[in-house]
C-alpha cells in the first residue's frame, strides 16, 4: 500500500507541475495572438487529466490491493516491469532527435505493449502502428505540433 500511495503522490505532483507550467505559460504569452489554445492551456488540461487519471488509477489498484497480498516475487516482478519502462523511456526519448517520432514511436509502443503483457506480435504491431498514426494525427495535424522528424529525415 505504501508503493501506491506514493505513485499517487508522484502522479499528483507531476500533474500539479504540469499545470503550474501552464498556467506560466498563458502569463507568458499575454501577446500570443496566433494560437488561442496555445501550450499553456495544453499544459493545464494536461496536468489536470493526469491528476484525474491518477485518482481513478489509485481507487481501482487499492480495491486490488486489499483483495490480494502481493507475494514477494510479484513485487519483484513489478519492479522489473517499472525499470524497464522507464529504460524504454529514455531510449525513447534519446531516439526522437536521431530517427524523428515514427520510428521511435513505433518501437516506444512495440516495446512498452511487450512490457506490460501484449505477447501476440501480429496485434502489438498493430495497436503499435495505430497508437503513432493516432498521435501524429491528433498533435501534428489537428493541433498544428512539430514532432521531431530525426537527423536522418529532416530538412536538408
Amino acid at each position: 500500500m505504501g508503493t501506491l500511495i506514493t505513485e499517487m503522490i508522484l502522479i499528483a505532483v507531476v500533474g500539479i507541475l504540469s499545470m503550474i507550467e501552464g498556467i506560466r505559460l498563458v502569463m507568458a504569452a499575454k501577446l500570443q495572438l496566433y494560437d488561442v489554445l496555445g501550450p499553456g492551456f495544453y499544459n493545464m488540461g494536461m496536468g489536470f487529466i493526469l491528476m484525474i487519471v491518477g485518482v481513478i488509477y489509485f481507487i481501482f489498484q487499492s480495491k486490488e490491493v486489499s483483495k490480494e497480498k502481493k507475494e514477494s516475487s510479484s513485487s519483484k516482478e513489478y519492479k522489473i516491469k517499472m525499470a524497464s519502462m522507464v529504460g524504454v523511456l529514455a531510449l525513447y526519448i534519446i531516439l526522437m532527435n536521431y530517427i524523428g517520432y515514427f520510428f521511435s514511436s513505433m518501437l516506444f509502443f512495440i516495446l512498452i505493449n511487450r512490457i506490460v503483457g501484449f505477447r501476440a506480435w501480429a496485434g502489438n504491431l498493430a495497436v503499435s502502428t495505430a497508437m503513432t498514426v493516432i498521435f501524429y494525427v491528433v498533435f501534428a495535424k489537428w493541433l498544428n505540433m512539430f514532432f521531431p522528424q530525426g537527423v536522418w529525415l529532416g530538412p536538408s
